[in-house]
């Protein structure tokens, strides 16, 4: 489940409610239980603060966060098929020689 998912269900509980929590209580209850390492990214590395910053922002910025870990492991896993040889790096060199090789037969002068 992502972070906005389990945000949607947070407030999707707390309508259900006879008294619905106040602000304080959702984002108490949304840091309490997104993961420690994303909710010390969120106040160590960008800042934020439970006392200033709503539950709103606190998301956006988990949102970012999630995203940036998926990028993260991507590549990760992108070069350590490079590492083990499954996949070769382009050279430079070859890479330029194509291209101007297509931009040769686009252009034909």
């Amino acid at each position: 489940m992502g972070v906005q998912t389990f945000y949607n269900d947070l407030v999707g509980h707390a309508q259900n409610m006879a008294v619905y929590p106040d602000e304080f209580t959702i984002r108490e209850t949304f840091l309490d239980r997104i993961p420690a390492e994303m909710r010390h990214a969120l106040i160590r590395n960008d800042n934020l603060s439970p006392e200033v910053n709503t539950v709103t922002e606190f998301l956006a910025y988990a949102i970012r966060y999630e995203q940036s870990a998926r990028t993260a492991t991507h590549y990760d896993q992108h070069s350590s098929h490079r590492a083990t040889g499954q996949r070769q790096p382009v050279k430079v060199g070859t890479f330029l020689a194509k291209r101007s090789e297509m931009e040769q037969n686009c252009n034909p002068r």
